[in-house]
């Protein structure tokens, strides 16, 4: 594959990416999707599909993780207020 056509992929690729993360109208999604796929090698396009999933799936790992330390970090705040007042 030639640079200019791994340019035109990643390029169709970002665009399709950034319409699904924006939640654009259905239209604009499944043009960007054809695109995505006209300009990609199908061994590209899934693993391109396939590396985002996983990077979605570690984003929302992180952030229950994080949300979880903050609230047991204010429980344990408020016990030791709590124990302090008593």
């Amino acid at each position: 594959m030639l640079v200019e056509e791994r340019n035109k992929c990643y390029t169709a690729r970002d665009a399709y990416y950034s319409c699904l993360d924006e939640a654009g109208p259905k239209r604009a999604v499944k043009s960007a999707l054809k695109e995505y796929k006209r300009a990609c090698p199908g061994s590209w396009v899934k693993h391109f599909d396939d590396k985002r999933e996983t990077e979605l799936r570690v984003k929302i790992v992180l952030e229950t993780r994080a949300a979880e330390a903050t609230a047991a970090k204010a429980a344990a705040a408020a016990a030791t207020a709590k124990a302090a007042a008593a």
